[in-house]
């Protein structure tokens, strides 16, 4: 009975590693069917930022009302996360207007900060080690962006590594106020 256990255990410890694997994908998918459809605003939710390259500590809410809003979903271990800070620099560089916002699910604060400056992160970095953001807009898997129009409607979301170019389209799409 005690080997039939740990053999239990055994096999959902391998299936929920492959499935921690698979969360940080380096292709991508387009959700762009499934936008406008699923969310509307953060139902007020707020998180931790940190103190960090160009995020001040304090409290933000995720998406703002009468904002164009760009969410990154991102954790320092996936790697197609570090390209993308970059492409996400660029957008940031384009539109300084709209409210742009990172979340890690990490609990390891000083690894997101170290992150946060080695990759010139000059937007707010939020912290959410209880994953209620995953929870609240569908995210499982690393890094995902998300669009929101100004109205609070999701407009666009992608799963995985996405070129600048097409970051600033869905965010002039969904009304870059």
């Amino acid at each position: 009975m005690e080997q039939y256990s740990r053999r239990r255990l055994l096999g959902a410890g391998v299936a929920a590693l492959g499935g921690g694997l698979a969360g940080c994908v380096g292709g991508g998918s387009d959700g762009a069917n499934e936008a406008g459809t699923a969310t509307t605003g953060d139902g007020g939710l707020g998180l931790e930022t940190l103190d960090a390259g160009g995020s001040s500590a304090g409290t933000v809410r995720v998406v703002l009302p009468g904002k164009t809003v760009l969410v990154d979903f991102f954790a320092t271990w996936c790697a197609p996360c570090e390209p993308q800070m970059d492409h996400l620099r660029t957008v940031r560089e384009q539109f300084p207007g709209i409210h742009m916002l990172s979340i890690s699910w990490e609990e390891d604060r000083e690894a997101i900060r170290e992150f946060w400056q080695e990759h010139d992160g000059t937007w707010p970095v939020a912290v959410d080690p209880s994953a209620q953001s995953a929870e609240r807009f569908g995210v499982s898997a690393l890094p995902t962006a998300v669009v929101f129009a100004p109205d609070g409607t999701e407009t666009w979301r992608h799963v995985g590594l996405v070129d600048a170019e097409t970051l600033a389209a869905r965010v002039e799409e969904a009304g870059q106020a």
